[in-house]
């Protein structure tokens, strides 16, 4: 869960990020009102100043327990440094599989779930047991979509139509048995995530999580990422605007709205086809984000603008050193 400590370092951070910011642009706008020594001077001294106010941030951080490093960039980032164009306004990101290992978690959770089902109706009709795909008939299925649409899809897959009471009782038990592996093994924000979303903060971009998930802030406390979004599209915003699952545009246009964009503005750094199909549908630029080196070229060939194995691989090194 995030404290209010953590909460108010990440923003102390970004405020002191843009002051000593603005201070140096000033530095750049009068530098013809100062001597070249003058000049030399007053920036060595700003420098200091961002190497000291980091200093401090970090000792602040260990002194109250939080476990990430507080940093800053010893220059004004752009859009650019992230890999991304200038113009850019927001970033709107998959949860899984880009910021944490949820997907993972939700296909093994929906195969034990789906998986016991098929096993108790084989018994009751001599079918045989075909186990549930945790790569394919999730990717195909599932991944993306809220409980009750991801149940259908896969059981009509099958062959299989059941009352409105049953499928309920299905994605219940699957949010029941995700909440207690949740609390058995948590959730991993995957490598340079916090990293990406710090750096996105410190260039003045909006972000936005995108999730069909009902557990989307939960998993993102236990990831230490809460307190760097601004908004999350997850199962409740899908439920409450009956908004459509990717490749429809509704998720992302959504998180415009909520982040204050326009579509044009925004990014959105996606591991899935559908989700690329959704970024192009919204007006929205689109990078591919996934470990896999096939499904990289996957979502190259649905038209992303490029695509990187992890975040950190759209960060400037210099960005990355100031980090370190």
């Amino acid at each position: 869960m995030a404290v209010s400590g953590e909460v108010e370092l990440d923003t102390v951070a970004d405020d002191w990020q843009f002051a000593l910011d603005a201070a140096a642009r000033a530095l750049d706008v009068s530098a013809r009102a100062f001597s070249g020594d003058e000049l030399h001077l007053r920036r060595r001294r700003l420098a200091h100043e961002r190497a000291e106010t980091e200093h401090d941030l970090a000792a602040l951080a260990q002194r109250i327990g939080i476990p990430h490093r507080p940093w800053l960039s010893p220059f004004p980032l752009q859009p650019s440094r992230l890999g991304l164009d200038d113009s850019t306004r927001a970033c709107v990101v998959d949860l899984d599989g880009v910021l944490t290992d949820s997907g993972a978690l939700h296909a093994a959770v929906w195969g034990q779930v789906l998986d016991d089902f098929l096993l108790r109706l084989t018994e009751q009709t001599g079918w045989q047991f075909i186990p549930f795909d945790r790569v394919g008939d999730y990717a195909a299925y599932v991944d993306g979509r809220p409980r009750l649409e991801g149940i259908r899809l896969f059981l009509r897959s099958r062959g299989i139509r059941l009352s409105h009471e049953d499928e309920d009782e299905l994605a219940r038990h699957k949010s029941n048995v995700l909440a207690r592996r949740l609390s058995e093994r948590g959730v991993t924000a995957l490598p340079g995530a916090r990293l990406y979303l710090e750096a996105a903060g410190r260039a003045r971009l909006r972000r936005a999580v995108v999730s069909s998930s009902t557990r989307t802030l939960p998993m993102l406390e236990l990831a230490g990422l809460a307190t760097l979004v601004e908004a999350r599209v997850d199962a409740d915003q899908i439920a409450r605007a009956g908004l459509r699952s990717r490749p429809a545009p509704d998720l992302l246009l959504r998180a415009c709205e909520l982040l204050g964009v326009e579509p044009h503005e925004a990014v959105s750094l996606t591991h899935s086809a559908e989700g690329v199909a959704a970024a192009h549908a919204a007006g929205v630029r689109v990078v591919g984000v996934n470990a896999d080196a096939r499904e990289r070229e996957r979502l190259l060939a649905c038209g992303a603008e490029r695509a990187v194995g992890r975040l950190a691989e759209l960060l400037d090194r210099l960005v990355v050193a100031a980090a370190a």
